[in-house]
This record gives C-alpha cells, structure tokens and sequence, in this order.
C-alpha cells in the first residue's frame, strides 16, 4: 500500500517509521530535515503535500493543532489539491472534534474518505508497536484503513461513527492524565515540605488505592533522577485547553481541569516555548518552596504535628481522592459529549489517563460493583486536615482544595452518610448511568 505522513515530529516520526517495513511510503514535512531522517531510512520525500497526495492511497497528518491540519489540506499546494475520490485521510494530531469534521465534510464532497485515529502512546512506545489508536469514523473507510492502521498497532479501539470521536476520547484521557499528574506533584511538594522523604511517599502511593499512571511512571523516574516525559508543556496545555472547551460547550462543569489548566499556563509562561511538561517538577516544587527531585530524598526538619505514618494515610487518601474527582469530570464531560461509557472504560482502564479511583468508577458504573463504598467522611476529613496543614506549612494544594469542596458541596447537599461512589449524584450525565 501507498501511505503518505505528513507531520514528523516526536510522534509522527515514529508513527511514520511504522510503515517502512511493508509499505511504501511517502513523507512531508515544514521541517526537511525531520524529512531527511526518514528519507535515509527508505522513505521518499515529497516537494509538496499535493504531490505526496496524488502519491498515496492512504495519508496520515499528525500535527500540532487542528488548525495546522485544515492549513495542510486546503493550501494551494495542498493536500486537497492532490487527493482523488476513494483516497482515505487519516488524522492522528489531538485536534478538535468539530473542526476535523468539518474538514471531513468539505473532503466527502469530493469523494475523499476521512477518519481520525488519535494516539494514546510516548514515541518510545510506537517502535513496539504497544501503541493505543482511539479511532472513529464511518465502517466503510475504517474497513479500507484497518490494513494501514494494523502496520502501527493492533491495539485499536473503536470511539465511534462520527470523525472526532476518537479525539474527543484523547481529550478525556489526557485532561485526566494531567490532573491526576499535577494533583500528585501538589501533594508530593507537601509531603516534602511536611518532613517526609520523597522514597517514603513513593512507596506508599504505589501500594495502595491511590495508584495512578503517575505512580507508576511518574515517581520512578523521579526517584531515578530521569524524567518520566519528553511531552511538550505546549502541548499538554492545549490538550487541556481542549477538553476544558469541550466541556464548556457540553455544559459540563471542569473545576479541577480548570486549575490544571492555569498551573500549566504557569509553567509555560515561566519557562517558555521550549517547556517540557517535565518542567512542572520544579514549577509545583517552586510553588511550596521545596523539591522533589531524586537529589532531595531525605527528611526535612520540621515541627512535628503528625507521625510519619498519618501523613503517609493523608497523601494517600488525598490523591486517591483527587483522582476520582477528576475522573468524575472527565468522564462526564465525554459523556455529554456522546462518547458511550463502554468505550470509555475499555480505551481509558489502560491509557495514560488511568487510574484506581477511574477503574473503581468504571466498574460502578459499568458493572454495579462497589470497591469505593467506604463513607465519604473520611476521604473528607484527610482533604480538610491536609489542605489546613499545608496552608500552616506554606505548601499550596490548590486541586486538594478544589476536591475537598467537592466532598463538602456533596456532604452539604445529601448528607455524610453518602458514600463515596455516591459522588456520580453531582454529575448529571454519569449519575444517570449509576441509577
């Protein structure tokens, strides 16, 4: 087959490389030298995204923005300007929804197929092909692009019928991704700044109902003295940007998001166009005037007001807690949107946005199972103790705060005697599921 890529960077490079082994392949790119690279692998190089389309059966985009994509295909020398009926587009950039269908509709008035196939993976991952494709679009042009899509992974998961659908679904993982991320960097500079050693917090959160992606990866490489991520902080904000709109537009209340969404502006204002995502380390650290690098693995001399041991129960209970809420906004949130629950539980159980509380979640919901039906006074009561310590101690938990409000708005509204699964019942699009 004929595959043309087009966007070479970090991850489209390594997507493209996928199709080296059996495919022909053509590629563009603004950058010629990321097209070099490829050309010195076996790859031939277009002098235009037009003729790299009347070269291909099937073209791939991965790029920036879904802007950069609508720029691609409608220039004068542009991919529209090549394609012929038949010929498939595929869109892997985390783009917006509406945008892509737009650009689908005006390709279909020319006979032009389209889909989206948005990536769940690091570009250390794709080589192995251990890649997750959250795809969508009608049957017919995913059946004549199974064969492409199979050359990067066999782990692809159908989103939907509707082109955008699998970027509305990449949009909830990373918007979860990110808050549990920055939600466990918070509590993580208030471990720190409380007295206890970044080891002791590592080892506890990931024994515990806590776990996330982020205690996986995340707090390894930090304990390595590695970074966990080479994600653009550009990026990240724009796919938390995303979701936050595409909540809006869905009338879906984000407050947790929203707060992630101002840290990473943060970051990327004091760091610049070059900010890594990595570089929140040191921006949250900064914000309690402490570190959590491997270099600052030991005790802190601090005034003692709680044991080691009951602090380690309070950072626990603290990011669990956080993990769910921001599961409950993100899942409501694609629910609104129209994503089907099914198909949120089966792509994001093992995306990087996964973690114990959303697994938890998705068996409430899905199977009528109960492993969060422990009181909701408790979580609440560590949220309340935490945030007031870390207030004492100069140690901002802003996402902490947000979700203790959350617990309390819950507790005010129907009682402490509500559980803590029970918290669907401030979600109007998840507690219509859980009835």
């Amino acid at each position: 087959m004929n595959i043309g890529y087009i966007g070479l960077g970090a991850l489209g490079g390594q997507l493209a490389r996928r199709f080296l082994q059996d495919h022909q392949l053509t590629v563009w790119d603004i950058n010629a030298a990321a097209a070099r690279k490829l050309a010195d692998e076996g790859a031939s190089v277009a002098p235009t995204a037009m003729e790299l389309a009347k070269r291909s059966d099937v073209v791939f985009l991965c790029l920036p923005r879904s802007a950069d994509v609508k720029k691609v295909v409608f220039a004068p020398d542009g991919l529209a300007a090549g394609l012929t009926p038949g010929k498939i587009v595929v869109d892997q950039t985390s783009g917006v929804p509406d945008e892509t269908r737009e650009i689908a509709t005006t390709l279909s008035q020319v006979g032009v197929l389209m889909m989206d196939a948005a990536v769940s993976a690091s570009p250390q991952i794709v080589p192995s092909g251990n890649a997750n494709l959250m795809v969508s679009g009608p049957d017919d042009v995913l059946s004549k692009a199974e064969q492409a899509l199979r050359a990067i992974t066999e782990k692809i998961f159908r989103c939907g019928s509707r082109v955008g659908d699998g970027q509305a679904m990449k949009t909830v993982n990373n918007a979860m991704n990110a808050g549990c991320r920055l939600g466990t960097l918070e509590v993580l500079a208030f471990g720190r700044k409380a007295g206890l050693t970044l080891g002791q917090m590592a080892d506890r959160l990931a024994h515990s109902e806590a776990q996330c992606q982020i205690t996986e990866r995340m707090l390894p490489a930090l304990m390595q003295g590695k970074a966990s991520t080479d994600f653009a902080l550009s990026l990240m904000l724009k796919d938390v940007y995303q979701a936050l709109s595409l909540g809006m537009k869905h009338s879906s209340p984000m407050p947790i998001t929203s707060i992630v969404q101002g840290l990473l502006q943060i970051g990327a204002n004091l760091h610049g166009p070059g900010a890594r995502l990595e570089d929140m380390v040191n921006v949250i650290a900064s914000m309690a005037a402490t570190s959590i690098t491997a270099s600052s693995n030991t005790s802190m001399a601090v005034p003692e007001e709680k044991s080691q041991d009951e602090l380690l129960t309070m950072i626990v209970s603290i990011v669990s807690s956080q993990c769910r809420a921001v599961s409950y906004e993100c899942i409501s949130t694609g629910l609104n949107y129209g994503l089907r629950l099914e198909d949120m539980a089966e792509v994001l159980y093992s995306s990087s946005g996964w973690s114990t509380a959303s697994r938890n979640i998705f068996h409430e919901l899905i199977e009528g199972q109960r492993p969060g039906a422990a009181s909701i006074d408790e979580p609440a009561g560590h949220l309340q103790e935490g945030c007031l310590y870390g207030s004492r101690i100069g140690a901002p938990l802003m996402i902490a705060n947000e979700t203790r409000s959350i617990l309390e708005r819950m507790r005010s509204q129907f009682g402490s005697a509500k559980r803590v699964d029970e918290l669907s019942i401030l979600y109007p699009a998840v507690a219509q599921r859980a009835a």
